[in-house]
Formats: structure tokens, sequence, C-alpha cells
């Protein structure tokens, strides 16, 4: 009965399902940047149906104008719909506005009284060759990190198919580091380090934990220990000093996700960043220094510097990530301390799948040195602050085993910067930026109560 009706009203018909198939596309097409692929993808996306609609409904070529017009519209209310559910954030997101450089800090409660829990945050890893496939699984799962049309949909699909294909190459370059990631002892000694730093500053009143997106401890765990222990505040400090939405974003949009669930009366703290701080800057030029034995007659002078980052996919670049020029700025203050003007260079590594990634890729980069002449080189993971499978295994024995094939016949690799003092010492000051703006607030809002 329903088919009849439309059929004996075509022209209705076609009109109406013309503006109601577009004002969704419209709302979708609003979150793209404009003149992108997807953008110009949403506002097309209808005509192969409309197509096909007006030949099945038999209506005459000379409504095609109509047609099109009345898609517009709907594209229009979609868009309108879109601007008004939009928050400041995803407006400036979207324009690719940072106004987060010179932001003044801002807290919800001046009596902050140090009662808050400091979480340094990273993705995590498999403890074991056993949790590999977990890991991998939970990983591809994100879909704010690997994007594809339909991700939400054919994600958790995706996401077991890819693990399953990856889980035996996985396995094998985690055994030839021991089996499993190291990450979580390094960051839980991290945590202590950072806690006993703060302890003997005289934050007493401070717990230090940790967060990782895809392996144990989750955000629920860490929100969980957080709402046990009654801290009121959490300052949640990245352990990727190089901010990205894919990173740093992440994790904290996790973090936040699971207190509205478990703990939605506490509240979260802004932290600065320390991708240029002199301590996290000197930690590098040390372990750099590290690699090289003036006793035994070795010059630094003589290898060439590649500094090697983890690789991000193209559209967070196109979306405004600072990501790549916050690691440019690191390595400009790392060269300089080391009076480095030549013979140095930025790459990025670990690139998954067809999809475009921030290039020059570090296995390119090696092959284009071998062929100048290089014979000596020496990496420097330069987004890493642990040594875990991107840099025990992808540079310390893929990289140089390619290095070495190439005839590079001196490769080195630094050692992550772990637990040095002087990236100890950041994050410290970091937390203590914290605790110094709580007390310059309280004695203002204390004179203020005095003068009334």
């Amino acid at each position: 009965m329903l088919i009849s009706s439309f059929q004996d009203h075509p022209y209705l018909t076609l009109s109406l399902l013309a503006v109601l198939i577009n004002i969704p596309l419209g709302y979708i097409r609003e979150n793209c940047p404009r003149f992108s692929f997807k953008w110009f993808f949403w506002i097309h996306a209808s005509i192969p149906f409309i197509v096909y609609l007006r030949i099945a409904l038999g209506t005459s070529k000379l409504f095609i104008p109509m047609s099109i017009f009345l898609a517009i519209i709907g594209q229009m209310i979609g868009s309108r719909w879109r601007h008004k559910t939009m928050t400041t954030q995803e407006w400036d997101k979207l324009n690719q506005i940072d106004l987060t450089v010179n932001e003044p800090r801002r807290f919800g409660n001046p009596n902050l009284r140090g009662s808050f829990t400091v979480v340094l945050l990273n993705m995590g890893g498999p403890r074991t060759n056993e949790d590999v496939r977990d890991f991998q699984i939970q990983l591809f799962s994100d879909a704010r990190l690997i994007r594809f049309p339909l991700s939400k949909l054919l994600q958790p699909l995706f996401a077991r198919l890819l693990s399953t294909l990856r889980n035996h190459n996985a396995k094998a370059r985690y055994q030839l580091i021991g089996g499993g990631s190291p990450i979580f002892k390094s960051t839980k000694q991290q945590a202590q380090a950072l806690d006993k730093e703060l302890k003997q500053r005289g934050i007493k009143n401070t717990n230090v934990t940790f967060s990782f997106n895809y392996s144990e401890p989750l955000p629920e765990t860490t929100i969980e220990e957080v709402k046990k222990s009654g801290k009121e505040y959490i300052l949640p400090l990245s352990l990727y000093p190089h901010y990205s939405e894919a990173t740093t974003g992440s994790n904290i949009h996790y973090l936040k996700k699971a207190a509205q669930k478990i703990y939605p009366e506490v509240q979260f703290l802004p932290t600065p960043s320390y991708y240029l701080h002199d301590g996290y800057i000197q930690a590098f030029v040390d372990r750099i220094h590290e690699q090289i034995t003036p006793e035994a007659g070795e010059n630094l002078d003589d290898y060439y510097l590649l500094f090697s980052a983890h690789s991000l996919p193209l559209y967070f670049l196109k979306e405004g990530d600072k990501y790549p020029f916050q690691i440019a700025q690191t390595v400009g203050q790392v060269v300089t301390k080391l009076g480095r003007k030549d013979n140095w260079s930025i790459s990025y590594q670990s690139a998954v799948g067809p999809l475009q990634w921030v290039k020059p890729y570090t296995e390119n980069m090696i092959a284009a040195l071998a062929k100048r002449g290089v014979k000596k080189l020496l990496i420097v993971p330069i987004s890493f602050v642990t040594d875990h499978i991107e840099t025990s295994c992808e540079i310390d024995i893929e990289y140089r085993h390619m290095a070495e094939n190439l005839g590079i016949h001196d490769f080195r690799m630094s050692k992550a910067i772990e637990c040095h003092a002087g990236f100890i010492k950041a994050l410290a000051d970091c937390v203590e930026d914290v605790v110094a703006h709580e007390k310059s607030s309280q004695r203002k809002v204390e004179k203020e109560k005095v003068i009334c």
C-alpha cells in the first residue's frame, strides 16, 4: 500500500526523499574540513540514490534541477543543525584554531590543597606474548585512532581480522625483546621516581599512578583507584611529550569517559607541556653522549644523527595536529645544545596499513643516507620516553640489520630517557606549577575576603 502511494505521487516522493536523505548527510559533512575529500564525498553521497529513484519512479529529466535544488536544501538544514549542536572546542578543532599556547590556566576550584592524583598517560603494551592479540584488538578497535569509511560499524570485525593476520609476526617481534613489552615496568618506575621527587619537594598529599589505553591498567581501573583514594582532582600528565589527538588527546578522552561513569565528581586539571623543558632536552643530550666513548678515540661529529619519531596518520595533520611541529622544536633544542649545525635529520617510523602517514619514513632515510656514503649512524628515538617494541626491536634490531646490509658499518641507537633525572625533573616541574598556581590562587582569594 505504501509503495503504491509513492508510485502514485512520484514527484512528491522524490522531492521529500531528496530533502530528507540529505539532512543527515549535511550534518556529517559539517564535521569535515571544507573542500576535503570527505567534505566532497558527503555532498555527493545521495546522487546515486536520487538517480535510482528518478528512474524507478519514472520522473522527467526536466525535474533533475529541482532534485538538485532540494538536495541542497536538505544539506543546508543538516549543516545548520550541526552548527547549533557544535561545541566551541569542536568548532575550534574544525577550523584548526589552537588557543592553548598562550591560554591562561584556569581551575574550577582554587582550594586545591594538593589533594590530587597525577596520572601518567601512555598507550600501554602486552606484558607477555600471550597478551599480544588482546592488546592488538584493543588498539585496532579504537575508531579515534584508526579511521575508515563505516569504521564505527566495521571496526570490531576489522580489529579481529587485522590482529589475527598480524598476531604471529607480532609475537615473534616481541619475543626478540624478551617476550612482551617492558612498558608496564618502565612506566611504573617512572611513576615511582616522580612520586619520590615530589615528596622531596614537599608535595606530599599527592598520589602518582598511571593509565594505559589498550592494556592494564585501563582508564576504568585507574579511575577506580582514584575514587578509592578520595582525591578530588586528577592531573593528567602525558608520557607523549609532543601533543597529538592520537596519543595525549586519546588518553585524556578515555580517562574522562571512564570518570564520567565511575567517579563523575572528580575534576580534571590542565597541565603544561614539557617538550622544550631544559631537563627533558638535557636527557636526550646525555643519552646521545652515552653512545660515544671519547677514551676510545670516538667523536660524535663523525656520526650522522637521525631523530626518529613515531609517525602519525596524515589525516591528523590535516586537522591541525601540532605533533610534527613540536617534534621539530624539540630536535632543534637538542642539536643546539649539541652544537650540531648539520648532519642531522628527522624521520618517522612505525606506520601501519595502507593509509598515508607523516613522512619521511625512517627506513627510507637510512637507505638514502647509505646511498650518500654515510658509514656511521646514530638514531635518536626522539618521541619515546621508554624503550619498547618501537625502539628495542624496530630500531635496534630491524633497522640495524637493514643499515648493516646497506653498508653502514657503525649503527647505534641512544637509549630512551626512561628515569633520567632531567626527565623526572621536567615532570615534577609540571606538577609543581599546578601547586604554585593553587597557592597563588588561594592567597588571592584570601586577600579579596580581607578587603571585603
